[in-house]
């Protein structure tokens, strides 16, 4: 927990971080009160607001969730990997509070946009959106977010560089990289997705801004293309931020230490800019002017994508069975002996296994023949939910639960519900994914606000399961998790050192036995992610073979 404690924490740091969540809460609110009006009218048995409310709602919640909560979590992160793990002032805190008013300014012109009836979701297609005269205000909102995000980047970078005692010295490279915190190493590995990701943005938008504004032509097959590499990147620094979390919070949590050289886990950080820039192609699949061998070239690149994480989720269960075999549990007791009661530790566990059942389901659409079946079906949100509002979100969630005390100087408020947060919102997008998959194979479309009335009736009844019980559940727990964080900041017990603070989150106290222990359990989650992949596709291909095709 030492790098918690509250004198590493420099006040402003304090003062820069708090304004981040202050406006990333707010985000993260208003993204689940479109998400609550989305479902009131796509659930069939709810469905009580008109089909405009849904379009509206649509473009709300994906342009502020996806886009805004995830930018506004990330960049406080870095801000964290760059400062309070590595014990160093940022190099400019100007430029930090730059961003963060540029980035807050973004998300202000975006809410307008959707507020005024824009409902372009968030990818703005081309030429469709023209018909909206906020659409400029959207895509001036990326732009901006893209600059502030920069302006933070390029302080990060500067606060690595002056790290660095002398620069020209091999030998003082080496030693910085070796004696960096994995997760702070995770923050520079991202940026060789994140810069060439936010140089696309600019590119990207900056044209269809001159196109929304009259003043150039666009080309809608490139804007495609080049959103759908922006997008991609968008969707995959939070699977390397979020591994880079779980690290702080195996060790901040269960007192469990890597047994493997720190080297593997940063080299395999690595892995993430090799494998993830040439993959975007899988999201192109059911593109008609895409040739058929790049279609084939992108479904096995896309194989290689999960890889990374696979062999991180490797690392981190075996730093958590090593940890409870020293303290003397069995091969398969000491499961039971972890903290499941620390919100912060159940929220790493239920984050990771929302993602397991993601990325299986997302595995099924990076084949070329499933995607052209499934891409315009409801079997995408039912697979993008576990991913980024399960792996990535709960797993943020569990980061906020422990850093939050120690920035705000007060203990958590309502540990009960938060230890049941993270629960019930892993319930919840469980039968939301499983159910919504289910609808997908079925024939349910993806973007359109009503069932029609010769609608088969099991669609109907997939989506009130998946929508109206799975759904509601997971918005219950995002609204659980907000009232904590609220209630924390207002009447959570104030304490003087980050001690006392984390007293209820802090790791149990358990003895340490001599020698290595060995980790048969960690070689369990990759086995299976490849055996449910395969039957899981076999199944899909079977299942799709038998049915007649229903249109979109």
């Amino acid at each position: 927990m030492a790098m918690l404690q509250a004198t590493a924490l420099d006040p402003r740091d304090r003062r820069l971080l708090s304004a981040f969540a202050l406006v990333g809460f707010t985000i993260l609110s208003l993204g689940g009160v479109f998400a609550l009006l989305m479902k009131l009218v796509r659930t069939p048995a709810l469905s009580v607001l008109p089909a405009q409310t849904y379009y509206q709602s649509l473009t709300g919640h994906g342009v502020l969730m996806f886009i805004f909560w995830l930018g506004f979590i990330q960049t406080a992160f870095l801000i964290v990997a760059g400062t309070v793990l590595v014990r160093r002032p940022l190099w400019s805190y100007k430029m930090g509070w730059a961003g963060l008013g540029i980035m807050t300014l973004a998300a202000s012109l975006a809410l307008v946009a959707v507020l005024r009836g824009t409902s372009v979701t968030y990818n703005v297609p081309v030429p469709l959106s023209q018909q909206f005269q906020g659409t400029s205000l959207v895509l001036l909102s990326y732009i901006l977010l893209a600059i502030g995000m920069g302006v933070v980047v390029v302080d990060f970078i500067l606060t690595m560089l002056a790290a660095v005692e002398n620069k020209r010295s091999l030998n003082c490279w080496a030693a910085f990289f070796r004696d960096l915190p994995i997760a702070t190493f995770a923050a520079i590995a991202g940026l060789f997705i994140a810069v060439p990701g936010l140089l696309a943005a600019l590119n990207t938008f900056g044209g269809a801004l001159m196109w929304a504004l009259g003043n150039a032509s666009i080309d809608a097959a490139a804007y495609r293309t080049n959103w759908h590499i922006v997008f991609h990147i968008y969707h995959y620094i939070p699977a390397l931020t979020l591994v880079g979390v779980a690290y702080v919070l195996v060790e901040a949590t269960a007192d469990a230490h890597s047994i493997y050289a720190k080297q593997l886990a940063k080299a395999l950080f690595l892995l993430y800019p090799i494998f993830v820039p040439p993959t975007f192609i899988y999201h192109l699949l059911v593109d008609p002017s895409l040739p058929q061998y790049v279609k084939t070239v992108g479904t096995v690149l896309s194989l290689l994508v999960g890889v990374p994480t696979l062999l991180h989720t490797f690392i981190i269960l075996g730093m958590l069975e090593s940890r409870m075999r020293q303290a003397g549990y069995g091969r398969a007791s000491w499961l039971r002996h972890l903290p499941w009661g620390n919100p912060a530790f159940s929220s790493l566990t239920v984050g990771f296994l929302t993602l397991f059942l993601g990325g299986t389901m997302a595995y099924l659409l990076l084949q070329a023949p499933l995607a052209a079946m499934l891409h315009n079906t409801f079997f995408v949100p039912a697979y993008i939910h576990p991913i980024a509002g399960g792996g990535a979100n709960i797993i943020y969630m569990g980061a906020i639960y422990l850093s939050l005390p120690v920035l705000l100087g007060r203990r958590l408020w309502g540990l009960r519900l938060a230890r049941v947060q993270p629960y019930l919102m892993g319930l919840g997008l469980t039968i939301m994914a499983l159910f919504g998959a289910a609808a997908g194979l079925a024939g349910v479309p993806r973007r359109y606000a009503l069932i029609a009335e010769d609608a088969p009736e099991r669609w109907s009844t997939l989506l009130n399961i998946s929508l109206g019980i799975g759904a509601l559940l997971a918005i219950a727990a995002g609204v659980l998790f907000v009232l904590i964080i609220v209630m924390t900041a207002f009447a959570g017990e104030r304490v003087t050192s980050a001690d006392d603070a984390l007293a209820d989150l802090a790791p149990p106290l358990l003895p340490r036995l001599p020698g290595p222990m060995p980790t048969p359990i960690a070689l369990i989650p990759s086995l299976a992610f490849l055996v449910v992949v395969v039957s899981s596709t076999y199944w899909a291909f079977q299942h799709l073979a038998g049915l007649p095709l229903q249109a979109p």
